[in-house]
């Protein structure tokens, strides 16, 4: 059975956390995807990262990497335009990011996929022992899409190896999410949509305030000029979620921007 969210007191104490990304590999493609309708003829360079979240009592990691190969989301990018691709270097591989980091895969205990993709779900295997969440609406969107719903393609949106695990070994271990709720004490979540039906922001308590932190904005420029990414579902849902974004973060993540890496050496946010 899938576990019940609600069983996590609201009341519980909690030490404030830290905040770090950990690159894993990214994309070359089409500069439109940053900004709606703008830079409609040059390429750009995106990061994925994974996000370690963590204190004394947990640790909570959002995403999990594109799977070891990832030779069908390639071609999948290069079916774009023939310059785009797909990169990563050897010591990006997650398992090798989170031992550089200090983690073991087997500590983790909940893992929070936003959006529902390769590049989020290529690695649920890698943790053993950790709830997998998932915002609820967005979970039954890939299951059961509405009919005239923008779907990607199945092994795109999570591979074979992963949806297995997901309904064997790991199904005991599925957690899904209101579209306002708590993961745990300290960290609360709420719906975005806008980029996908399963995007969803974090909102974590750490010693430099909120750090929130999510895939409805891609770059830092988003959010600053109030400018919707090109590859945008649903454009009122961003506007709606950027505007929350602003109001409640002292400090704002986007997970694919390669500037975080530079406004946080070693990708350390807090």
């Amino acid at each position: 059975m899938f576990l019940n969210m609600k069983s996590v007191s609201s009341q519980e104490s909690y030490e404030p956390y830290s905040v770090q990304v950990l690159k894993c590999g990214g994309e070359y493609g089409p500069a439109v995807s940053l900004a709606w309708n703008e830079r409609l003829n040059e390429f750009a360079e995106l990061y994925y990262y994974l996000v370690v979240i963590r204190n004394s009592q947990r640790v909570i990691v959002v995403n999990t990497g594109m799977p070891e190969d990832y030779s069908v989301f390639d071609n999948f990018v290069k079916s774009w335009h023939p310059s785009c691709r797909i990169f990563r270097e050897p010591d990006e591989l997650p398992r090798t990011a989170l031992d550089r980091a200090g983690i073991s895969p087997a500590e983790v205990s909940t893992v929070v996929i936003t959006p529902i993709t390769i590049y989020t779900t290529g690695n649920l295997k890698l943790f053993p022992q950790a709830a997998f969440a998932f915002n609820r609406k967005g979970w039954t969107d890939f299951w059961a899409p509405a009919k005239h719903s923008p779907k990607l393609p199945p092994d795109i949106a999570m591979p074979r190896e992963s949806r297995e695990y997901l309904a064997g070994e790991a199904f005991g271990r599925i957690q899904l999410l209101e579209n306002e709720d708590e993961v745990c004490p300290g960290i609360r979540c709420f719906w975005t949509g806008g980029h996908h039906v399963s995007s969803m922001a974090l909102s974590v308590a750490t010693a430099k305030g909120t750090v929130l932190t999510g895939d409805c904005f891609f770059t830092y420029d988003n959010l600053e000029r109030n400018v919707p990414i090109g590859w945008a579902e649903n454009l009122q849902e961003i506007y709606a979620a950027y505007d929350r974004i602003r109001k409640e973060a002292d400090i704002a993540l986007p997970l694919y921007d390669p500037l975080v890496m530079e406004r946080f050496p070693d990708g350390k946010i807090a």
